[in-house]
């Protein structure tokens, strides 16, 4: 039996190292349609394009590319999540060919092109996989090849650059989609570690770096002051953001990909073995056995009152009641793979399947579906 569970997680560990491959580098881009809801909008990137797309309608705000126009230099693949401040929506494009990127600022009512970093006659900058966040006015930016850098929204200007150390096999890589706790950045790498920048100066803050077991490859979650995060060594830790100190830790039965869902005493958590569990604040379990969806669960459930919706990449949606975790419904949106969170907005829960004929699924909280966006 122990053997057999090794063997299964190198098979998942190399079919997801084949994917970065066949796509020159850019595993997100097949499997990390990024989502950002602001109001009723919903800014998608999903490989070709970046949508602004109504909530509540389905109907396409604006896309870039547009339909009718050139992307310059910031064509490519688009899969991180974007940013999103008061005016503008910065992106990340990816030379499929090389897996170099370029950060891009768009105007956000109309998705026009303002800026590029780097400037076309620049070096661009390494892959980036994780979702771009923003305090308001800044955008923080972790790179597939270990780089955090912050810059100015509006303008694209950089306000600093820091290089990680590296620490082992996984040469810092950062595919996790990093946090904002107070001052601090934290950002999560595949060589198994959670570091704290400044977010002024780009310095280095914990007197020393979280060390998990496994890779950390999904986005974080904060939660007051603690920090949720999960690895590829079957466990989701909670950690003191201020000085990096784990606090418990709760093992699963396979990788944990992203941080749980928190809401009131409760956590909601999933794994790649497609079990999804319910934890106190502590990390005990609180249903009387884990949910088993039909596939691995990579993305973090969604909460909504007492109602738990949670996608696996088998295509599945399912509703769960947040008290046991009995399944209420599911629905199977095949041959997309759920791969990305669903968002709750404007009384829709969306989903964004890879591959399939739809880029955005919609429906009311009870699963009945709302609407479709096609490809």
């Amino acid at each position: 039996m122990k053997l057999a569970a090794i063997s299964w997680k190198n098979a998942l560990w190399i079919g997801i190292l084949l994917a970065l491959l066949l796509t020159g580098c850019s595993g997100a881009g097949s499997s990390w349609p990024g989502i950002q809801v602001v109001g009723d909008i919903l800014y998608v990137a999903d490989l070709d394009h970046v949508l602004a797309v109504d909530a509540r309608s389905g109907q396409e705000r604006w896309r870039f590319p547009p339909k009718d126009g050139n992307a310059g230099a910031c064509a490519g693949a688009y899969h991180a999540a974007p940013a999103v401040l008061e005016g503008w929506v910065v992106i990340a494009a990816e030379n499929p060919g090389t897996g170099e990127s370029r950060l891009c600022g768009l105007e956000r009512g109309s998705g026009a092109l303002q800026w590029v970093y780097p400037p076309p006659d620049q070096r661009p900058l390494g892959p980036i996989f994780a979702g771009l966040i923003a305090d308001g006015t800044r955008v923080f930016v972790g790179t597939g090849d270990g780089w955090v850098i912050a810059l100015e929204g509006a303008s694209g200007q950089v306000l600093w650059q820091t290089r990680l150390p590296e620490a082992g096999r996984g040469a810092a890589r950062i595919w996790a989609t990093p946090v904002l706790s107070g001052t601090l950045l934290i950002v999560g790498t595949m060589d198994h570690r959670l570091l704290a920048l400044d977010v002024e100066s780009g310095a280095l803050r914990w007197p020393a770096p979280f060390q998990a077991r496994g890779a950390i490859a999904g986005a974080l979650t904060l939660d007051g002051d603690t920090l949720y995060v999960g690895a590829f060594d079957d466990h989701l830790y909670a950690v003191d953001p201020t000085t990096g100190q784990e606090r418990w830790r709760f093992r699963a039965n396979h990788w944990v990909w992203d941080g749980p869902a928190v809401v009131g005493d409760r956590l909601i958590v999933g794994d790649m073995s497609g079990q999804v569990f319910a934890l106190d604040r502590q990390g005990r379990p609180l249903w009387p056995r884990p949910f088993q969806a039909n596939g691995p669960v990579r993305a973090r459930p969604l909460v909504v009152e007492n109602r738990v919706y949670v996608a696996d990449e088998a295509g599945w949606i399912h509703l769960l009641n947040l008290e046991d975790g009995a399944k209420i419904k599911s629905v199977n949106l095949a041959p997309g793979r759920l791969l990305t969170a669903p968002v709750a907005v404007a009384d829709r829960i969306v989903v964004a399947p890879t591959g399939g004929p739809f880029r955005l699924v919609a429906f009311g909280l009870d699963l009945t579906e709302a609407w479709k966006l096609g490809r």
